[in-house]
């Protein structure tokens, strides 16, 4: 058994052991599920499989830097222990977001946005949408820009582009004037070559979806997906 192994319960340790397929660890709060997964980066690494090919992401940014100085902090002091990968490479560590990010940028001449494209916070996006509101002719404080922002970031979180929402709206009233914003808002956003948070994840999720070739690219370069719930 390596060292680093009697560190885990046996639980832990045969979750780290698995290398190979799907895997779920189900545990409540204070189990050590993020312990095992950064032994599983180490345990895999250990085994041979280059550090970047190894993916790790979760939601908040306090997770994520947790996650990666935990990470990184068992891949040096292990460093002596038979390790013979390029030590200068790491596993890719991140928030769902930031990840989106990264791949938006590497994809930026595909997508049509600039490499370094601005990010519109929830602040950014209701000016866009009080402005919009404005362009319409219609008063913000009767149509809430908040509320209006709402209903698109919930759509966009559901996977619906300004264009599906726009076709499906129909003859309701409420949904058109969100229609009507939404797309002044996507002009506002091209206008000023940005996107918004959630477009972090929904532009990501299209490109993964229609492009065989940029899916194929990061199926490839990531073989092991580490998701910490």
């Amino acid at each position: 058994m390596e060292d680093y192994l009697k560190d885990l319960n046996p639980e832990q340790r045969e979750a780290v052991e698995i290398t190979q397929g799907p895997l779920l660890i189900i545990a409540g709060a204070g189990a050590g599920k993020t312990k095992t997964l950064t032994y599983r980066i180490l345990h895999l690494i250990q085994t041979g499989v280059a550090p970047s090919n190894i993916l790790a992401i979760t939601f908040t940014n306090k997770a994520a830097k947790e996650m990666r100085e935990r990470t990184l902090s068992l891949l040096r002091t292990n460093r002596g222990s038979g390790l013979s990968l390029a030590w200068d490479e790491r596993p890719f560590v991140s928030t769902f977001h930031a990840l989106g990010v990264h791949i938006l940028k590497e994809n930026a001449a595909r997508l049509g946005l600039p490499r370094h494209f601005g990010i519109f916070d929830k602040s950014d996006g209701k000016r866009a949408v009080k402005d919009a509101l404005e362009k319409m002719g219609l008063d913000p404080k009767q149509y809430e820009p908040g509320k209006i922002q709402s209903v698109i970031s919930r759509e966009k979180g559901n996977f619906v582009t300004y264009e599906e929402y726009a076709e499906a709206a129909g003859g309701d009233f409420f949904s058109n004037i969100v229609a009507k914003a939404w797309g002044h808002y996507e002009k506002t956003l091209r206008e000023e070559k940005a996107l918004d948070f959630d477009d972090l994840l929904l532009r990501t999720a299209i490109l993964l979806r229609d492009n065989e070739e940029v899916r194929e690219h990061y199926a490839d370069t990531w073989k092991y997906v580490h998701i910490d719930e």
